[in-house]
């Protein structure tokens, strides 16, 4: 097939959507199609209009308005139409990443929609005061619905990360059941360098690893508090933080014991890989206590390096972890109970060796970029044809 991908963001880069664009447009080409990307982010004198408008005080909330704002969706939209209009084009379809702006889709050509998230998703997380929706007020927040809605109204598909988020679509936005499917996606790794899995010993040392560079969103501070009550009972247990520069606590705060933090580690460059499969070697459990999230790709990579993954029973995490089997849930902002689950895993290290090893089999059965490229080109396939 010949599809058009847009996103904001260059998906031919790491950097666009966490990696996720760049996975799936690679295993798309692995499987024989062709992929043109055109990036939609704003530059020059639209990107600095539309920030202008979007001005707040408080730097996350600019960046949030400046994102979903309508300003930009207008800006984005034109781009998006400006991609349509290369007359070098021969589509079979369009995907759409995301929903921040609105395409038409030229007649006969089916047009489709990948997304992580949505506005009402986001609402839901609002009350932990750490999604986008908690930066805004009642009538911005009307304003993104309405703009959602009509983007979703218009896609022939919208392909979704979770169940959960393809029963927000169905139940918030009353999307027909038919029109959205779940494709789950996979570890954001180049196709044909993915890092070996290191030999696990039983006889490893204590080790939490977790990985998140919004560390107030990803739970960072609720896995301090519990990482506290851990060393009270395990005073050799060691946890590694990947992601944040700095944590909520001095370096010589009594609480800091045990805490080894890294910082950011990118992947993509040879030192960070080094150091991040360093980490994911020493650990014996990852635990992500995020207080948010749409989906959850680490989990997916923790995986791949044979990690029982640790999570709250919220969102889409009971989707990843199988309870009991790949890893351990606890009630969200449960401080005691992810406490006890961590000891629980640190103390018995063949339980935590079989978890890691049924959470790659499950991940190689059910969650891989070339499974969802697939299940997003057949549907594609069959939209074309109907239209043909």
């Amino acid at each position: 097939m010949n599809l058009l991908l847009l996103s904001v963001g260059d998906g031919e880069s790491w950097q666009s959507w966490s990696g996720s664009t760049k996975s799936l447009v690679d295993h798309l080409r692995r499987a024989g199609h062709t992929v043109t990307c055109r990036n939609v982010d704003l530059q020059g004198i639209a990107k600095w209009r539309t920030a202008s408008s979007s001005f707040s005080l408080r730097r996350r909330r600019w960046w949030v308005k400046y994102q979903l704002g309508s300003r930009g969706f207008k800006e984005r939209s034109r781009l998006a139409r400006e991609a349509l209009a290369d007359p070098s084009l021969d589509l079979d379809a369009i995907l759409q990443i995301g929903a921040t702006f609105r395409v038409t889709a030229p007649q006969g050509v089916p047009l489709a929609l990948y997304c992580d998230s949505n506005i009402k998703l986001a609402e839901a997380g609002a009350e932990v005061g750490l999604s986008e929706a908690s930066m805004l007020d009642s009538k911005s927040l009307q304003g993104i619905e309405a703009r959602e809605r009509s983007v979703y109204m218009a896609a022939d598909r919208i392909f979704t990360m979770s169940h959960r988020l393809r029963r927000s679509f169905m139940e918030d936005f009353q999307v027909p059941e038919a029109k959205v499917q779940t494709v789950h996606p996979g570890p954001n790794f180049p196709i044909g360098q993915e890092p070996a899995v290191p030999e696990r010993s039983v006889t490893g040392d204590p080790v939490v690893l977790f990985i998140g560079r919004d560390f107030e969103r990803k739970g960072g501070q609720l896995l301090l508090n519990a990482f506290s009550r851990v060393r009270s009972i395990l005073p050799e247990a060691e946890l590694l933080v990947v992601g944040p520069d700095e944590i909520p606590i001095p370096a010589d705060d009594p609480r800091r014991s045990g805490v080894n933090l890294l910082g950011f580690l990118n992947k993509t460059t040879p030192d960070g890989e080094k150091e991040l499969y360093k980490a994911y070697s020493r650990a014996r459990v990852f635990c992500l206590p995020t207080r948010f999230e749409p989906f959850g790709i680490v989990f997916l990579e923790a995986m791949h390096y044979k990690l029982p993954c640790v999570g709250p029973d919220a969102w889409a995490v009971p989707e990843i972890i199988e309870e009991g089997s790949t890893g351990l849930l606890f009630k969200p902002n449960d401080v005691q109970g992810l406490a006890s689950i961590l000891v629980a895993l640190l103390t018995d290290p063949q339980r935590a060796s079989r978890m890691g090893e049924a959470g790659r089999r499950r991940l190689e059965r059910e969650f891989s970029w070339s499974l969802a490229a697939e299940r997003i080109a057949e549907e594609l396939q069959h939209l074309s044809d109907d239209r043909s």
